[in-house]
């Protein structure tokens, strides 16, 4: 007959230390950024790129767009990868809050469409930029 294997006992790890207050042991907290479009602060996680720039004003004109006529449309491209999520999320939070803070929200919400945007949305905004030749 051959010996029967035996398991060995291992002890638990004990719990790691609870996180402490020094800055020592913590990374440091990553810096916001804030740049200034269209009069609004939009906070960013680190500095934005162009493209995320350009893409953040047309996501707050849009808005003061619709927020002024009551209807707005845009259509937004980017390639795959050009932060368009976080781009979108800064630049709506931001104009969002900027209005609580003038306290228009509550306007925004109650306010009715301009007909002619809803007759011809293309000829009053949506966001759309034409090239130029």
């Amino acid at each position: 007959m051959s010996p029967v294997p035996v398991m060995k006992k291992f002890k638990r790890a004990p719990p790691p230390p609870p996180p402490s207050s020094s800055s020592a042991t913590q990374g440091p907290k990553p810096s916001k950024h804030v740049v200034h479009i269209g009069g609004i602060s939009v906070e960013f996680p680190y500095q934005p790129y162009g493209t995320q720039l350009a893409y953040m004003n047309r996501v707050i004109v849009t808005l003061d767009r619709a927020h002024r006529d009551g209807h707005s449309h845009a259509l937004l491209e980017s390639p795959t990868g050009t932060g368009k999520s976080l781009s979108l999320l800064c630049s709506t939070l931001a104009w969002q809050q900027n209005c609580k803070s003038k306290n228009r929200y509550s306007y925004f919400t109650h306010s009715k469409p301009d007909p002619q945007a809803l007759a011809d949305p293309i000829g009053h905004g949506g966001g759309f930029i034409p090239e130029t030749q």
